[in-house]
């Protein structure tokens, strides 16, 4: 009887931590895009030949062409220049000969930036810009704007056959690795009227405007062109997330994995 009443007095061991099962998994679920913690891959490069010429242009910074206006306030000219700067750098380390569309105080138009394309000649043409799409002027200056996070690579099917048939394939390869790399495709919500959703791909979108308000970057290069819309100017956790240069590192691998698919072919 001692010994029993003495087995009792233990203290009896932990309990086991729950298994998964098929119903569940106890372990936390990992945060998603643009959440703090959300993870992203730095992709590596394919195998390549090359070299390819790529212009790598920031969006916006023409003289009275600003762009629009962030959360934090801060100038769209601004962070494509950022953008810009930190992707040429990381294409240069691979098989690429890099040209910006503006660097620097220069404010070259866009019919500059795409002249000076065509005369050197590039392969390709990326031009970088930040979204505010669900703005209107009601809010004012500098709010915020939820639930519209995400990429878009928009291009456009004006032109001939063969120009229009590499820039789908360029758009196409750009979304697929930085959907690979985990940045969110932006669901085209607010686009209708403005742009097709591509069937094949998440995240890339074909220019619908009305023809006189056709975007020319897109249109008018006569060599492949798209446009990125890197990310969400108005959505907080998306812009606190642009400010880490791991981010530049994952976007910038994205879209030299994207160049090699699609120049490679």
């Amino acid at each position: 009887m001692l010994l029993l009443a003495l087995l009792m007095s233990c203290d009896a061991p932990p309990p086991a931590p729950p298994l998964p099962t098929a119903q569940g998994d106890w372990r936390a679920p990992i945060p998603s895009w643009p959440a703090e913690g959300a993870p992203l891959t730095t992709l590596p490069l394919p195998e390549a030949q090359g070299p390819w010429r790529v212009v790598v242009d920031a969006g916006h910074g023409a003289s009275g062409n600003a762009g629009n206006t962030g959360v934090r306030c801060q100038k769209e000219q601004d962070e494509t220049l950022r953008e810009a700067l930190a992707l040429a750098d990381h294409l240069r380390a691979g098989p690429f000969e890099i040209r910006l569309g503006r660097e620097g105080e220069a404010r070259p138009g866009y019919r500059d930036r795409v002249a000076a394309a065509e005369a050197w000649p590039a392969d390709a043409l990326v031009s970088l810009h930040t979204d505010s799409r669900g703005w209107t002027p009601d809010k004012g200056d500098c709010p915020q704007v939820l639930a519209q996070d995400g990429f878009a690579v928009l291009w456009s099917d004006e032109g001939p056959e063969a120009l229009v048939a590499a820039r789908v394939r360029l758009a196409r390869a750009l979304g697929r690795r930085l959907a690979e790399a985990g940045f969110r495709p932006y669901d085209g919500d607010v686009y209708p009227g403005l742009y097709d959703t591509d069937p094949e791909v998440p995240g890339v979108f074909l220019d619908r405007h009305q023809p006189t308000r056709r975007i020319y970057m897109l249109r008018g290069p006569r060599i492949p062109s798209v446009i990125i819309e890197t990310h969400h100017a108005l959505d907080p956790a998306e812009v606190a997330r642009w400010d880490d240069p791991a981010t530049l590192q994952a976007f910038s691998a994205a879209v030299a994995a994207g160049l090699v698919d699609a120049l490679g072919e």
